[in-house]
C-alpha cells in the first residue's frame, strides 16, 4: 500500500467517517480486481500472512478475490492454521 493510500484514512478513529473511507473502498476492490492474478504478489502475500503479524485491507482484498484454485486451497489452509494458532 502506498504512503498516498494510507493518508486517505484513519484506521484508529472512533469517528465512522474518519475511519470508512467509500473513495479507498473502491480503490482497493478495483486494486483487488487488478492483481487477483498476480501470482508474484499473491506469493508475497502469503508469505507475509505465513508471519501471523497481520495483513493491510489491500493485501486480504487481493486475497479473496483470488481466481487461482491452487492459490485459494492454500489460503484456506493457512487461515485454518492461522485460526488453530490462535
Amino acid at each position: 500500500m502506498s504512503e498516498d493510500t494510507e493518508n486517505l484514512y484513519n484506521p484508529k478513529s472512533m469517528k465512522a467517517d474518519e475511519f470508512i473511507s467509500d473513495a479507498e473502498i473502491k480503490a482497493s476492490l478495483e486494486y483487488a480486481d487488478a492483481n487477483k492474478n498476480n501470482l508474484e504478489l499473491l506469493e508475497k502475500i502469503m508469505a507475509k500472512a505465513e508471519l501471523e503479524k497481520g495483513l493491510s485491507h489491500r493485501e486480504a482484498s487481493v486475497l479473496l478475490a483470488c481466481e487461482n484454485p491452487d492459490i485459494n486451497e492454500r489460503i484456506f489452509a493457512l487461515a485454518k492454521k492461522i485460526k488453530l494458532d490462535f
